[in-house]
């Protein structure tokens, strides 16, 4: 019963965070049980060689994974970058984004992997997560922002003022389309406690009649 009283005594906002947080992570844990095939992207020619030897070492177990990134961080994220640019299946990003973010909640530092290999090149660490927000697949367009965010509060290096501007916007967009959406969720999580405290009590019903007839036997 604590748990149902704690679950509404929470502000609004924070039963909204919690119930999008554990969606996310719950999508995240199923796209890491369906690793991509690399090798057709590689014999189509849509990524080089190099790409693939790369993605294959970091699709490893954890430890193969962060002795390549220490060894190679400029080819990581050269990789990363280049991937997101060229494939365009939606499960497969979900994979990259997924991979991306892993490793950058692993160990925050690993953002400058990506801003330094930006700087060095020339090039923007932005675009390729920004132009993600404009997909149509919810679990692509939410997992780049969660990225983005990271990159952005994480690093040291600033965003441009024509990108902040475009995800600030982005943002300001996505919190109107909540507040329709809002309502619905705090029904269901209505229903949920509802539910929930319906069970408590049938089950502490069920615990006394139990009780009960243990003493008439």
């Amino acid at each position: 019963m604590s748990d149902v009283q704690d679950l509404m005594s929470l502000p609004d906002d924070k039963i909204d965070m919690i119930a999008a947080t554990s969606v996310l992570q719950q999508q995240a844990g199923d796209i890491r049980q369906n690793k991509p095939n690399w090798a057709p992207y590689v014999q189509s020619q849509m990524i080089s060689q190099e790409d693939y030897n790369c993605v294959s070492a970091l699709d490893k177990d954890k430890k193969s994974q962060a002795q390549y990134l220490h060894e190679n961080p400029g080819q990581c994220a050269k990789t990363f970058l280049n991937l997101l640019s060229h494939v365009s299946k939606d499960q497969t990003i979900q994979y990259i984004l997924v991979m991306i973010d892993d490793l950058l909640q692993e160990d925050r530092t690993r953002v400058q992997i990506f801003h330094e290999y930006a700087i060095k090149r020339k090039e923007s660490v932005w675009a390729p997560f920004l132009n993600l927000l404009n997909r149509q697949d919810g679990f692509i367009v939410n997992m780049a922002s969660r990225v983005v965010g990271k990159l952005a509060c994480w690093g040291q290096e600033l965003m441009p003022k024509s990108d902040l501007h475009f995800y600030l916007q982005w943002l300001k967009d996505q919190l109107t389309v909540a507040v329709s959406s809002r309502c619905i969720l705090l029904v269901l999580t209505a229903w949920r406690c509802c539910l929930m405290a319906c069970f408590l009590c049938f089950s502490l019903i069920l615990t006394v009649l139990n009780s009960a007839a243990r003493r008439c036997s």
